[in-house]
């Protein structure tokens, strides 16, 4: 097992949530959001996106913690 390729994999999971994150939230402070121009579909869309950026988020947050218990593991286990 490669942790070193689980942590890049954790970590560029957070950075495409975090990208996802702020998409979203710019979309929902857009003037046309904050004007009513927008449908609620659009809204809803836009919602369910910073959610699904927000459980990206910490799913990638938990894979880094278990690959950095596992390296502490096997040091424990060398030591």
């Amino acid at each position: 097992m490669n942790v070193g390729v689980i942590n890049q994999s954790a970590l560029l999971g957070i950075n495409n949530g975090l990208n996802q994150a702020t998409s979203a939230s710019q979309k929902l402070a857009s003037s046309e959001q904050l004007n009513g121009e927008k449908s609620n579909q659009e809204t809803a869309k836009d919602l369910v996106a910073l959610q699904q950026a927000e459980q990206q988020v910490q799913i990638s947050a938990r894979v880094a913690q278990t690959a950095g218990d596992v390296i502490g593991s096997i040091i424990d286990i060398k030591a």
